[in-house]
This record gives C-alpha cells, structure tokens and sequence, in this order.
C-alpha cells in the first residue's frame, strides 16, 4: 500500500502561495453572488413547500406522522442515517489507497456541505475546497486531482444512470412500469421520457469518458472538439471561453492511471455512498405503514428525486427533489401522509445532519490550516 500522505503539519511552500493567492484573489466581492443566489434558492424552496402544503391533501399530517413513527423504527431511521453518513466518505479511500478516515471524511463531507448549500456555483467551489483539504493532508497534488475528477465523473454517472437501472429492475422483477400511473404535478410518461433522455446522456457520457481514459491523443481529440464548440458558444455571448482543452487533457493525465486500476473500488463505494440514504427512506416508510411500497420502488423514486439534483434552484434540491420524492412514493402506493412522512424524516435524519456535519469539517479544516500556515511562516526560534 503506497505511503500518499506527508507530515501533515508541514504543508509545502508551494501548495501554501497557491492557497494564499486563492484568499487574496477571493474575499466578500466573490462570495456576494453566491450568499444571494443562495437566500433567492432558500426563499424558492419556502414557496414550494407552501405551494405543496396548500394544494397537495394530508401534506401537514403527513408533517405530524413524521415524528410521530414508532420509537424502534425511528431509532433504526436514525441508525441508517448514521450509517449512510458513515459510508459517505469512503469513496475517497477507495482512490486513494492509504487515506485514513478523518482526511477522507472532511474532504468528502466539505464537498457535500458546500455543492449542496450554494445553489448555483456551489460545485467549483467544492472541489478547489477539496483539493486544499487533501493537500492540507499530504496528500500528492496528483492523487488528489484524479480522485476528486474520479468522484465527481461517478457522482454524475449514477445520478443520470440510477434511474434507467431502477425502471429496468422493476420491469424484470415486479413486471411494471410508470405509464399509467399518477406521479403528482409530473405525470409519469414525461419521467418515462426524461429517464430515457438521461438514460442516453449517461451511456454517451460513459463512452467518452471511456475514450479520453484510453489515451492522450484520444483526450486530444475530444479537448480539441470540446474546445471549438464551447469557445463558439462564448463568442457568440462574448464572453473569455474557459480552457477545456487543457482540462481534458489534464483528465487523462491524472485519473486515467487511477481509474484503469482502482475503478471497481471507486463504483462500489460510490454505489454505497449514493444508496445508503435509502435505507432511510425504508426505514421511515415501515414506521408510518406503508410496507407495501417495495425497495425497488423506493430505488426507483430516490433515483428520479436524486435526478432533480442537477437543476440546482434551492440548496440540497430542496422543494423539488421533496416533490419529486413524494410523488413517486403515492404513484407506488404510498398515501400522501406516508410519502411525506418519509422525505420529512429523510431530509431531518439523514440530510440536514450531513450537511452540518460537513459544514463542521469544513471549519475544523479552516482552523487547522490557518495554525499550520502560521507556524509555516513563523520565524524559527
């Protein structure tokens, strides 16, 4: 097992400018925008959640059931709470090999609280916070570069991919499909079509990725393509066209050495990662009594809630994941009570906390980086 980490306290002179030129490049001019668009996406979910308590029938019970669950099933909620924040983590390990725990927790914990909270902008943001997180570590530049790609690629894969596998194994298991029933404000025809658009967009996605893995001239190639068409959407907008070039290239540099040798590791964690918030779900589904509503289904329904994610109108997907959610439970035969029951409990036993707890690594991270840099340039006594 290879040694990835150094002396964590001594972080080297060049990781420690590169950091200091991101604080002095920073500061609240950058963060305004995303402090606003996150207040615009709090107050979006306040309306949808009235929206929803208004016109959708037993959505305040619903709200009551919630915290009303049996007290042996609301502890196994809390303990599949614990669990899927437990498992969260490990995806980094499983690129990393030698990562302890603690490194891997804050590094994947900060990334969720920040991609989650800020609504718009809040993923570049997490991944530059991730790479200081680890390189605060000791962990090589490089290592960190490839997991970071390697777990945002896999995040998306699944995120467009879960639901087309969910609608598949309810066909070959339970023989049915969506067409016909009632999905809330959505009917489930245009989720049909949306999970076979998605469905598309993963597998070419998973070819690509494929392709520029296999070689440099390969992510050339797709650098080249990428860069034309996304530099004649910034002049015709007249805008500085990003380097996606260099970006692809730098992809096949980093990661392709790491995926090739590590990749079942990588998707059974992130299989994990992703799932385990079911467990939940079930959990909260069996103390209100809707037993019936089969694990396929709740795979089903999270995986379509899950996809809502990547509009990112509100923080977390608050209010349109929660409709998504609910409407699919009640179209797999979940009362209205019982499906909001579940995402009520999901969304405060398992989500809410994760999002603190990641927010809490993040400032454990902040303060243990400032102490480092100060004794780094501190005069030697």
């Amino acid at each position: 097992m290879p040694d990835v980490t150094a002396d964590a306290d001594s972080p080297n002179d060049e990781v420690l400018e590169d950091l200091k030129a991101v604080e002095r490049k920073g500061g609240w001019k950058s963060w305004l925008p995303k402090v606003v668009l996150t207040i615009l996406g709090i107050a979006l979910a306040y309306f949808i959640f009235r929206y929803m308590a208004d016109n959708f029938g037993g959505f305040q019970q619903g709200v009551q059931a919630a915290f009303s669950m049996p007290i042996g099933w609301t502890v196994a909620a809390i303990v599949a709470a614990l669990i899927a924040i437990g498992v969260y983590p490990l995806t980094a390990p499983a690129a990393i090999p030698g990562l302890h725990y603690w490194p891997a927790f804050v590094d994947r914990q900060g990334g969720f609280a920040i991609s989650t909270t800020i609504p718009f902008g809040g993923g570049p943001i997490a991944v530059a916070t991730q790479y200081a997180i680890l390189a605060r570590y000791g962990v090589q530049q490089r290592l960190a570069a490839a997991a970071v790609a390697a777990d945002a690629i896999w995040t998306y894969l699944m995120t467009f991919g879960a639901p087309g596998v969910a609608l598949i194994l309810l066909w070959v298991f339970e023989r049915r499909t969506l067409v016909g029933d009632e999905c809330g404000a959505i009917s489930c025809t245009a989720i049909d079509v949306i999970i076979v658009i998605t469905g598309v967009i993963c597998l070419a996605s998973m070819l690509g990725i494929a392709f520029v893995l296999r070689s440099k001239t390969n992510a050339e190639k797709v650098g080249h393509f990428a860069q034309g068409a996304v530099g004649g959407v910034f002049r015709f907008i007249k805008k500085t066209p990003p380097n996606v070039f260099d970006s692809v290239v730098g992809f096949n540099d980093t990661a392709a050495d790491m995926v090739g040798t590590r990749w079942k590791q990588i998707t059974l964690a992130n299989i994990a990662a992703q799932l385990a918030p079911m467990l939940v779900i079930l959990a909260a589904l069996e103390g209100v009594g809707a037993s019936k509503v089969s694990p396929l289904e709740v795979f089903a329904a999270y995986s379509v809630a899950l996809l809502l994610t990547t509009v990112p109108l509100a923080p977390g997907g608050a209010g349109t994941v929660d409709a998504a959610l609910i409407g699919m439970l009640v179209a797999f035969g979940a009362s209205m009570e019982q499906a909001v029951a579940a995402d009520v409990i999901w969304r405060a036993f398992c989500f809410l906390p994760q999002m603190v707890v990641g927010w809490i690594g993040v400032a454990i991270f902040a303060v243990q980086r400032r102490m480092a840099q100060r004794r780094a340039v501190s005069p030697a006594h």
